[in-house]
C-alpha cells in the first residue's frame, strides 16, 4: 500500500513538472515535447543519466586544451552522450534527445517513476523503439521485460519483419530478436516480402531480396511490392496512379529502374500486364519493352 501511495505521489510530481530542475527535449520536429524532470530521480534509476548528468571530473585543462577523461564510460555511452551535451540555463538543465520518440520517452518516465508499463501486443513498432531506448539508458530490466513481451507474440513480430531486419542489421545486442529474425526468413523469404510494414525496407535490402529470388511470389506481385515500395519512397506519387502527370512516370521510373531487370516479365499473364505494366511504358528500354510486350501477349495463365 506504502509503495503504491509513494508511486503515485512520483507520478504527480512526473505529471505537474513541480521541483523540476531538468527539461529534455524529445523526439523529432514536427512531432517534439520538453519533458520537466528531476535529476535525482533520473541518475536513482538510470546510469546513463547518472553519468550524463554528473559533470564532476570531467574537465582538465591543459595548456589551454580541455581534456576530458572518464574511463568508467564504454566508447559507445560517451559517443551517445557527447552528442547531447547539456546545457544549464536559469539553473535548469538543458538535455536533448532526439533519438527517442515522444511516446517511448512518455513511457520510460511512468516507468520509472510510476513503475508503470502498458505494452500492446499489435504495437510492434513503438514495443521495439522501447527495447532500443531502454538499452541505451541502461534501463537493463525495462530492455529485458519488452524484449520477452515482444517474443511472446511471434504472429506480430513476423508482421513487422522489415523492422526485425533493421534491428539486426543496425545493433549487435539483441540476439534474440535477431535469431527470430534469421529463422523465420530461413523458413519462409516471402514473408518479408508480406509484411506490413514492408514498405519501410531499405533500397539496398530490397535489392538484394530480389537478387536473391528465393521467394514463392509471382512476376506480377513483385511488381505489385515494388509499385507500392516505390510510391512511399516519394512524396510526389499518389496512391492513385490515374492521377500521374507524364512528371510522376518519370519520377516512378527513376526509382524503380534498378530493379527492373529482376522481375520476369515474360512470366506475368497478357491481362495484367495490359493493366498494371502497359501504363509504364515509357519507363522501359523500347527493346526491351517491346520483347515483353511480344510474350505476354500470348500468356494465357
Amino acid at each position: 500500500m506504502f509503495n503504491v501511495n509513494l508511486f503515485k505521489e512520483y507520478i504527480k510530481i512526473l505529471e505537474s513538472g513541480e521541483f523540476s530542475d531538468i527539461e529534455i527535449l524529445v523526439g523529432k520536429e514536427p512531432n517534439t515535447k520538453i519533458f520537466r524532470l528531476h535529476t535525482f530521480v533520473l541518475k536513482v534509476c538510470s546510469p546513463y543519466f547518472r553519468i550524463a548528468l554528473t559533470n564532476s571530473n570531467w574537465v582538465k585543462i591543459e595548456n589551454n586544451i580541455k581534456k576530458f577523461k572518464k574511463p568508467n564510460i564504454s566508447v559507445k555511452v560517451f559517443e551517445i552522450i557527447t552528442s547531447n551535451w547539456v546545457k544549464i540555463e536559469n539553473n535548469i538543465i538543458k538535455f536533448k534527445k532526439y533519438n527517442i520518440s515522444v511516446k517511448v520517452f512518455e513511457i520510460i518516465t511512468r516507468y520509472i517513476y510510476g513503475g508503470e508499463l502498458k505494452l500492446v501486443n499489435d504495437n510492434v513498432k513503438t514495443n521495439v523503439e522501447l527495447m532500443i531506448a531502454a538499452d541505451e539508458l541502461c534501463l537493463d530490466e525495462l530492455c529485458t521485460y519488452t524484449k520477452d513481451f515482444l517474443l511472446n507474440d511471434r504472429e506480430s513480430l513476423k508482421s513487422n519483419l522489415v523492422l526485425l531486419l533493421h534491428v539486426t542489421t543496425e545493433f549487435d545486442q539483441f540476439m534474440r530478436i535477431s535469431q527470430f529474425y534469421k529463422e523465420t526468413y530461413r523458413q519462409n523469404p516471402s514473408l518479408i516480402f508480406k509484411a506490413k510494414d514492408f514498405t519501410d525496407i531499405k533500397r539496398e535490402f530490397l535489392l538484394e531480396l530480389l537478387i536473391k529470388n528465393n521467394h514463392s511470389l509471382k512476376p506480377i506481385e513483385i511488381w505489385d511490392k515494388l509499385s507500392a515500395w516505390v510510391i512511399v519512397q516519394s512524396d510526389e506519387l499518389s496512391s492513385n496512379i490515374t492521377n500521374w502527370t507524364d512528371d510522376n512516370v518519370k519520377t516512378f521510373g527513376k526509382i524503380v529502374n534498378p530493379f527492373l531487370s529482376y522481375v520476369n516479365f515474360d512470366k506475368i499473364s497478357r491481362e495484367d500486364f495490359f493493366q498494371k505494366i502497359k501504363p509504364f511504358k515509357n519507363i522501359f528500354d523500347d527493346k526491351f519493352y517491346i520483347k515483353i510486350l511480344e510474350s505476354c501477349c500470348f500468356n494465357d495463365f
